[in-house]
């Protein structure tokens, strides 16, 4: 066989993954979290982007992003600084992604926010409950920039320690499942305390319509994104009681009642809770105090 037979057989060989072009690679899905908030409306976040199994090692990310969005003082709309990047096959390196974040931690975001949950699930007894959660108009922004197309649904958030801005974080319909951000101000103040509310009441209309995994996952929204509202921590404590986990729902009563002790009364007499009432812990929680 002649050379440039040879090199044309060559040539019609599947390439290994390592040597694709990084265009070649296709995108199975992204992942993103808030990585922790400055004193300011600042947020430092992670976005990792996984190839399709057989294209390139499916558990490591085609493309990694670790930086900040920031809404200047006095402005509306944010800005984005990418404090590390790489593309392309086999560019993940775990030591030099701890590094960045441990680097953004002593830069000032080290404060955790409120996160937030945004179910497609619905009950379909209370359409406005859906309404609400689904609409941003519940923040009162003022951003400039428009939201994401149709294309694309509110699926998640992260408010700052102060409730005063917002990352919000909108998933693609169809797949591959992709992310797009908007960092915004929030001129609602009762925004995170309303939202909690209501996922607390989607959480138990869920429930009683049988549908007890999504109930409990708007349980858990609820309790997560406004864990000082007395409610929603025993909502979510008799829906962990209704699931079986046990040790959380005592856990998580008690957090209910050092916030408001009339739970004390209120789970003594309460059916969600009979799964407990073999437990000690349970009955000395909601034990009648002089």
């Amino acid at each position: 066989m002649t050379l440039a037979l040879l090199l044309a057989a060559l040539a019609l060989l599947p390439r290994p993954a390592a040597a694709q072009n990084f265009e070649d690679v296709r995108v199975d899905h992204q992942t993103w979290k808030a990585l922790g908030w400055n004193d300011a409306c600042s947020v430092a976040l992670e976005v990792l982007t996984f190839p399709r199994l057989g294209d390139a090692i499916a558990t490591e990310p085609i493309s990694t992003r670790i930086g900040t969005m920031t809404i200047p003082t006095g402005k509306e709309d944010a800005a984005t600084s990418w404090a590390y990047r790489a593309d392309g096959v086999l560019t993940w390196r775990p030591k030099t992604v701890a590094k960045t974040e441990r680097e953004l931690r002593a830069a000032g975001y080290d404060a955790a926010g409120f996160s937030e949950t945004i179910s497609s699930a619905s009950s379909g007894v209370r359409p406005e409950i859906d309404e609400a959660l689904a609409s941003t108009a519940t923040l009162r922004s003022r951003t400039t920039r428009p939201w994401p197309g149709p294309g694309w649904r509110w699926a998640a958030a992260d408010f700052n320690p102060l409730s005063t801005c917002a990352l919000l974080a909108f998933q693609s319909r169809t797949p591959p499942l992709r992310w797009r951000f908007r960092l915004v101000r929030v001129y609602n103040p009762r925004a995170r305390i309303d939202r909690a509310y209501a996922h607390a009441e989607n959480a138990r209309l869920l429930f009683d319509a049988g549908d007890l995994d999504a109930g409990f996952a708007e349980s858990e929204t609820a309790a997560a994104l406004a864990p000082e509202l007395g409610i929603a921590r025993y909502n979510h404590a008799a829906l962990l009681a209704l699931t079986g986990r046990m040790d959380r729902a005592v856990a998580e009563l008690a957090a209910a009642i050092a916030i408001d002790p009339s739970f004390r009364a209120k789970a003594r007499d309460d059916e969600d809770f009979s799964s407990l009432r073999v437990r000690e812990d349970f009955r000395d929680l909601v034990r009648r105090r002089p």
